[in-house]
């Protein structure tokens, strides 16, 4: 495989990458690999010839981990007869049958290709099944022009307002929350709660404290106001638990989107949920040609078998648990004030030090863990493929680094 540099990719590309997540970042240049060749199991090959143990997971699909042999064997098995059709593939029926067997409150099933259509898709239903405008948003929901505009806490999508295409006359329809703040919420709706025809929210924050209470009154609120509560299940679906929010909280939404993890890495979306809502569908035109694409569904059914039974969310517990105490104690034996916060199975980097000097201590890890051999991430998203063993190897890793963190920035235990 011939090489390309970085520079010479982004005079083509934009950003050398078509996802954000998965831009080399600047600090990092020259210390990170630039681009992968191939990967299996929890570790990818750079086109630097270095294996790396990787801990971004594509950025959550690769729930089972790379190169899955059950999801190669099912793919393989549906390539030869076919991609996309003329008509529907009795695969999708297959896969609908799966879901609104074993997920509760799931009475119909459409597939999409990418989480920001899933989440437009649902956005579109409500307002056609409640005949309302306005949307609250919680949470990061795509890139689209509903996810990319708006007023209230928390209209940070991580890149500007101004000039971003969108127009001004949409921010009037859309304010968003602050996830976990139930006091703004039943502020909003005690005042709106009439003009709402959506909360589409994250169960759950990575990185912040796990809020049942906040999940359990938002389908309190909206179940009051006639507003559609939707549950953007895009990363925590099939990760929290087989069966993600619903499960993990105990609270059934009206609709429900997935992508990521529901076909480890092939390219699917799913919005889902009541019967009622979905049949707003005979009026709302919401389609798309490779939405039955027949490879992903087939890797969508191996995934959530071997999901059902392999046991893989206690290994999950397990290992991330393992992964937490021994960063937090590695970090405090060497004065490194950072530390892993929220659930086993995706723990995120907190360093306890202001903003300019937390991103110094978190650029200086990441970079010697770069160097030696480990793919950080701020939520470090663990797979079925990580094993105990590669947890012992990036804490040896860890203690190789943190001395020369802590020497660089003239910081460590007294």
């Amino acid at each position: 495989m011939e090489t390309r540099t970085l520079a010479e990719v982004e005079r083509l590309i934009p950003w050398a990458s078509q996802t954000n997540g998965k831009r080399v970042q600047r600090e990092f240049v020259g210390v990170s690999p630039e681009f992968v060749e191939r990967a299996d199991g929890a570790r990818f090959l750079a086109t630097n010839g270095r294996w790396y143990i990787d801990y971004r997971a594509a950025l959550g699909p690769i729930i089972l981990g790379y190169n899955n042999a059950s999801v190669n064997k099912a793919v393989r098995s549906q390539v030869d007869k076919g991609v996309v059709f003329s008509l529907s593939s009795p695969l999708e029926y297959d896969l609908a049958k799966v879901m609104t067997e074993t997920l509760p409150g799931i009475e119909q099933v459409r597939f999409l290709k990418s989480g920001n259509e899933a989440n437009h898709a649902a956005i579109r239903l409500a307002r056609a099944y409640t005949g309302r405008d306005a949307i609250v948003g919680c949470g990061y929901h795509g890139h689209g022009d509903w996810f990319s505009c708006g007023s209230g806490d928390m209209r940070d999508m991580g890149f500007p307002r101004e000039g971003n295409g969108v127009p001004d006359v949409l921010d009037q329809h859309v304010t968003w929350l602050r996830y976990g703040d139930i006091h703004a919420a039943e502020a909003l709706f005690a005042e709106r709660g009439s003009e709402i025809a959506a909360l589409i929210m994250v169960p759950y924050d990575w990185g912040a404290n796990v809020a049942k209470d906040f999940v359990v009154r938002m389908r309190e609120l909206t179940a009051e106001h006639g507003t559609v509560l939707i549950h953007d299940e895009v990363l925590t679906g099939f990760r929290l638990a087989y069966g993600g929010a619903r499960e993990y909280f105990g609270v059934t939404p009206d609709l429900t989107t997935y992508a990521k993890a529901i076909a480890n890495g092939y390219p699917l979306a799913v919005f889902c949920g009541r019967e009622d809502i979905m049949s707003k569908l005979d009026r709302v035109m919401i389609t798309t040609t490779h939405a039955g694409e027949t490879l992903s569904l087939a890797a969508a059914i191996a995934t959530l078998g071997e999901l059902r039974t392999s046991g893989i969310y206690s290994h999950l517990d397990a290992i991330g648990a393992h992964w937490i105490t021994s960063f937090d104690s590695a970090c405090a034996a060497h004065g490194v004030p950072a530390r892993l916060v929220g659930l086993p199975m995706a723990p995120s980097l907190l360093v306890d030090a202001p903003p300019a000097d937390a991103r110094r201590i978190r650029n200086a890890l990441f970079s010697e863990l770069l160097r030696r051999g480990v793919f950080p991430n701020d939520t470090w998203l663990l797979t079925g493929a990580h094993t105990e063993e590669d947890i012992d190897e990036t804490v040896a890793i860890l203690y190789e680094a943190l001395p020369v963190v802590a020497e660089s920035l003239g910081i460590g235990a007294a």
